[in-house]
């Protein structure tokens, strides 16, 4: 029964991190393909969603791969550290990078910078590909950092897929109005991040402290997110 339940809270985490994290590669696919042909759009989507989550997968298993290698590969200060923790460390790091790099974003935007007009299908796809990827990598270990369960991490990558072939039309006006969700999951991969560089250096420490500091933010955003709703019924004439 416990079992069942962490499986159900770590397939629960999973898919909103995805979700989440996933809503910049969205509004990518959208911008991409809004310059093609209305009926080469869903083939385009289709094609280069395909191929991306293939990639993902072999993202995947080299991650998997990295963390079976527990054989020493090194010691320093009285540290041994293997193939695994240096995954760890380096995973960790990027994480800590990745999430106060978009934070630092969200607070001061740039400039939004055009993508090329009128690209042709290939380039569209190759466009979603790589994107995919580069924005794939902060998903893959953090699903890795939280679970060793490879089926459940690839069961959720499907399931994006499918999402981010419906749903990139009308994901950035999700954004627009709850962009506190985006900032709440990037501060828990900073957290996840730094947790990744100690489990690396030798300490352990338990991955519900990180349930916990995800769960009360979405609870007291989904508080406010109905209070405004209430608020702006009221105001109805």
């Amino acid at each position: 029964m416990n079992l069942h339940c962490n499986s159900i809270v770590e397939f629960s985490t999973l898919f909103f991190l995805e979700m989440i994290l996933g809503i910049d590669n969205l509004i990518f696919i959208a911008l991409i393909t809004s310059r093609l042909p209305e009926g080469l759009r869903n083939k385009a989507r289709i094609c280069g969603l395909s191929v991306a989550l293939v990639m993902r997968f072999v993202m995947l298993f080299g991650a998997s791969l990295l963390l079976s290698m527990d054989e020493q590969f090194i010691t320093l200060s009285r540290v041994q550290i293997s193939y695994k923790n240096m995954f760890f460390i380096a995973g960790g790091a990027f994480l800590v990078y990745k999430s106060a790099q978009e934070i630092y974003l969200e607070i001061f935007p740039k400039q939004n910078s055009k993508i090329s007009a009128s690209p042709k299908f290939l380039l569209a796809i190759g466009q979603i590909i790589g994107i995919d990827l580069m924005l794939s990598l902060d998903s893959v270990i953090s699903a890795v950092g939280l679970t060793d369960n490879t089926l459940l991490i690839a069961i959720i990558f499907s399931i994006y897929a499918i999402v981010a072939l419906f749903l990139s039309k009308e994901v950035s006006a999700i954004v627009h109005k709850h962009a506190r969700v985006k900032t709440i999951a990037l501060l828990f991969i900073g957290a996840l991040g730094a947790l990744l560089v100690a489990e690396g250096m030798g300490h352990n420490i338990p991955h519900s402290y990180l349930y916990t500091t995800l769960l009360f933010p979405i609870i007291m955003e989904c508080m406010d997110c109905w209070k405004e709703k209430r608020s702006s019924q009221h105001h109805k004439p």
